[in-house]
């Protein structure tokens, strides 16, 4: 597999090289850095959208330097990255490809297949010299990216994929090609360790690559800065974590503190490019992998607000990033663009100024053309998603997202409730329209074909930012009368939700209608994922059903700790009865639930539910009742 991977990427540079040789763009006679820019992408890692100060959301964080970079170039509102977790986001930026094509979708599928062409390997026909800083995780085996069992594969070592000179690493274990004062190991890739903060460390492994690009002042660079920020584990790096107040909760101030590291090191490397003479040549890029993760994952300190949801969801808090661009002898200052624009047009663009042939593989867009005020229209027609059980198209203002094989959201991103009121209902064109979109193009993608697999913690995730504040913004426009039912697109039922069906409140019960078509599919389910029970618990339910198959049902929980399992599982028999029948079900769990599931069972209809008790061991018990009264 190696070797056809290996021949597969010669090809296709011998490809590029030929189509470079016959328009004159040989690296040999190359135009010089005055015709063609450097380029600086900076990647940053799950650094929310609220966290740049001229976005204006929250008076605490303080980002000067970026803050100046927008100003002298261009802050994209709506700019977004193909993946809400960073794996297969990097896949995206640094090849310009969705990822999904090439089969890295999530954490779980790398390292970046060989064959795929990086931007430095685009631009190095055009003459360019490719650094590389930071983290990485393209070059990992498929074990979870955070796994113990996970290592690190020396063939997919960025001078595996074009750079000619790297200081690869996370934390304190770096992968270098030269040291930090700029000498070139000869045992490279030499294995150097840093004790030091890591943004500080990686700053100035980038101000070294551009010490070296001094030498050679006519020569093209790319170099791309991936800063291991503010992304756990949280420090509290000084001077900066002083600086922060004291006021606020430690994970926040740590995550000012590394942000402000990072912020200052964008002032220093400007100031190299601007003592180097070559300011004005150089476009910058900067741009977050993913959202925040908040307090339903594992909290980093770093916001999303306004944004809905978080790292790990198609919601534009977890795909919606801090995002700027600047080339003061290029591009205009001053601009905010309101349009939806891609991390993948970065390496379009880059091509594009570099004078390459155009590629129809790249799926981004050069962005030069909108910039410059040549084009007025809008760089992107729809945008796409599919990350594990999720999938999502962005038609702006419209966005679809497709939770497992059958729940469905549509949001207008521009209103002011954004993704807290589904338009499903009211827009059953607009949404049946996208649902064709997203098809087609999931089509030609490795899997093909829509997201199917139910995944649980996506329905945790979507219980809690999507479903909860759904049910929020209902009751704000108005309550429904106690007659009419509810249906589970508009809202949740005091914290309970569907899933593969849909469930509506009707003369004094809860009625549950699996979706119509579940050939092949999961079985429909309710969930509630706000509890807080300490163990065991007794579920007292009171049920019905027209016809309850063979009558195996089970409750099934989650603790904090974990993720559901097997061993978590309480088994009952769902009665087949016109009367209602009260069932009363164990939840041997020692620790605290956060989590239930009633599953009924496979095959059942008519199922109805009047009330459900959640009896805790010393805790608050938990009583639903489904009336219309």
């Amino acid at each position: 597999m190696k070797r056809t991977a290996d021949v597969s990427r010669t090809l296709m540079l011998v490809t590029a090289l030929l189509l470079a040789l016959e328009t004159g763009l040989h690296a040999v006679d190359a135009p010089t850095s005055a015709t063609r820019p450097n380029i600086l992408l900076i990647y940053t890692d799950d650094h929310g959208w609220a966290d740049m100060s001229l976005q204006g959301v929250d008076k605490d964080i303080r980002t000067p330097h970026l803050d100046q970079l927008a100003q002298d170039g261009v802050r994209f509102t709506r700019g977004y990255v193909t993946a809400p977790q960073c794996v297969p986001s990097r896949a995206g930026v640094i090849t310009g490809r969705y990822q999904q094509r090439f089969g890295v979708e999530d954490n779980n599928k790398g390292p970046l297949p060989l064959s795929e062409l990086t931007i430095a390997e685009r631009l190095k026909p055009a003459g360019y010299t490719s650094g590389w800083v930071g983290k990485s995780h393209l070059d990992i085996n498929s074990q979870r990216g955070g796994d113990k069992n996970s290592r690190i594969l020396v063939e997919h070592l960025p001078h595996h994929q074009g750079f000619d000179e790297y200081f690869r690493g996370e934390m304190r274990d770096y992968y270098a090609s030269h040291s930090l004062e700029g000498k070139p190991f000869a045992d490279a890739p030499k294995l150097v360790h840093e004790t030091r903060f890591r943004v500080e460390v990686q700053t100035e492994a980038a101000l070294s690559f551009l010490d070296r690009r001094a030498a050679k002042p006519q020569q093209p660079w790319f170099l791309y800065l991936a800063w291991y920020a503010p992304h756990v584990p949280l420090e509290s790096p000084e001077p900066w974590f002083s600086k922060t107040p004291v006021s606020l909760p430690k994970e926040r101030r740590q995550a000012l503190a590394m942000i402000a590291a990072m912020d200052d090191g964008l002032g220093r490397i400007r100031e190299k490019l601007k003592a180097m003479g070559v300011e004005q040549n150089t476009l910058i890029f900067f741009i977050g992998d993913n959202g925040a993760p908040l307090k339903t994952g594992a909290w980093n300190g770093s916001l999303n607000l306004p944004l809905i949801g978080e790292k790990g969801m198609l919601t534009d808090g977890g795909v919606r990033v801090p995002f700027v661009a600047a080339w003061p002898g290029g591009i205009p200052a001053g601009q905010v663009v309101e349009h939806p624009v891609s991390s993948l047009d970065v390496a379009a663009t880059a091509v594009a100024l570099a004078d390459q042939p155009h590629d129809a593989k790249l799926d981004g867009v050069n962005l030069m053309p909108f910039l410059t005020g040549e084009n007025r229209a809008a760089p992107h027609d729809t945008l796409f998603w599919r990350w594990r059980s999720q999938a999502a198209v962005l038609e702006f203002p419209w966005k679809l997202i497709q939770l497992g094989a059958h729940e469905r959201y549509l949001f207008n991103v521009t209103a002011s409730e954004g993704e807290l009121q589904n338009l499903l209902l009211e827009h059953p064109k607009i949404a049946s329209r996208l649902e064709s979109k997203l098809k087609a193009w999931s089509a030609n993608l490795q899997p093909p074909g829509p997201a199917e697999t139910f995944n649980e913690q996506d329905n945790m995730f979507f219980a809690a930012h999507v479903d909860k504040t759904i049910q929020q913004a209902t009751k704000r426009r108005a309550s429904p009368k106690p007659s009419e039912s509810t249906p589970v697109h508009e809202a949740s039922v005091q914290g309970w939700i569907s899933r593969n069906g849909k469930f509506e409140v009707k003369n004094g019960a809860l009625v549950l209608t699996p979706d119509a078509d579940r050939s092949g599919k999961a079985q429909a389910f309710l969930t509630h994922s706000q509890l807080d029970l300490p163990g065991p618990v007794m579920a007292v339910l009171k049920l019905r059903a027209i016809n309850a198959g063979d009558g195996s049902a089970s409750i099934t929980w989650r603790t904090k700790a974990e993720s559901f399992s097997p061993q978590q599982s309480a088994a009952f028999h769902w009665p087949a009865d016109t009367d209602w029948r009260e069932v009363r079900v164990s939840l041997p769990e020692k620790s605290r639930i956060i989590h239930l599931r009633i599953n009924p069972p496979a095959g059942a209809n008519g199922i109805e539910i009047q009330s459900i008790d959640l009896q805790s061991n010393g805790g608050e018990p938990r009583a639903f009742r489904f009336d219309t009264k």
